[in-house]
């Protein structure tokens, strides 16, 4: 259930992220390829909670324009163990257009450590193959 409701919530997310937010605390954020983890196509995410209207989404803002594939989310704390959800791979994220991850469903608490395995192309749909992993833990 909570696999199909973040997949759905995705869609909402990306038509929400031109919406104004306001930031809560977190920490973890940049990773950088190439230190381990398979991390492939030197693509980062600046990663945060922010909140609109009431809504907590993960936001991710890449270094680069970039499309997304899937996002794999894991987080033992919240019963959540590799949910994947799919990207469009067409809409391009930017700093300006970041990605946004809805948490309806799923409670976030102080603590929890997350794992996203980020992975779609750079630039556009034809663009070189990226995979980032990014650690995030809620303050």
């Amino acid at each position: 259930m909570k696999k199909i409701y973040l997949a759905l919530t995705l869609v909402l997310a990306i038509i929400m992220s031109s919406c104004s937010s306001n930031s809560t605390s977190g920490s973890g954020g940049i990773i950088t390829p190439g230190g381990g983890g398979g991390n492939t196509g030197n693509v980062t995410f600046n990663t945060s909670l922010v909140q609109d209207q009431g809504v907590i989404y993960f936001q991710f803002i890449p270094s680069t324009g970039v499309v997304l594939t899937k996002i794999t989310a894991s987080c033992p704390q919240a019963q959540i163990s590799n949910e994947v959800i799919n990207g469009d791979g067409t809409t391009v994220y930017s700093q300006s257009n970041p990605m946004l991850l809805n948490t309806t469903g799923v409670t976030i608490a102080q603590g929890q450590q997350w794992t996203f395995i980020i992975e779609g192309k750079v630039g556009s749909s034809s663009g070189a193959a990226y995979t980032t992993t990014v650690n995030y833990t809620v303050q």
